[in-house]
């Protein structure tokens, strides 16, 4: 587990990495909502650069379909470069099961668009290690 996972004291950091303007704004507020605060960047440039200047990320939700540039898949791995332990969760109304088990990073979670707020929130706490259960 990550080491902002661990700080149970501390508001959990989540990096959003979605090439859509409105459901960058709508993931943010979902996770900010339950008490989460995110950071939302729109390219591939941006989430590398966030993960290089900022390492307190206690989970990362990256979409798979990027527009022009690497995938998610690509910034998944970039990620667990820095950080092995950082918890991934792929969203995409695009990619199959399959594609995301021969593409993905282990432990990832995959999360098919659309989806509630509800499904997204219990994968983030599921891989935050966040549960009331």
């Amino acid at each position: 587990m990550s080491e902002a996972a661990l700080n149970p004291g501390s508001e959990a950091r989540v990096l959003v990495v979605e090439d859509e303007s409105a459901i960058c704004e709508l993931l943010s507020d979902m996770l900010e909502t339950e008490g989460f605060k995110a950071h939302c960047v729109q390219t591939d440039r941006g989430a590398y650069d966030a993960l290089q200047h900022d390492r307190s990320y206690a989970c990362m939700i990256v979409d798979v379909n990027l527009g022009s540039g690497t995938t998610g898949y690509d910034v998944a791995r970039f990620a667990r470069q820095i950080d092995p332990a950082l918890p991934v969760i792929f969203v995409s109304g695009q990619t199959s099961p399959a594609s995301f088990k021969a593409n993905s990073v282990a432990g990832s979670l995959f999360l098919a668009k659309p989806f509630t707020a509800a499904e997204l929130l219990e994968r983030v706490r599921m891989l935050v290690g966040d549960n009331d259960d």
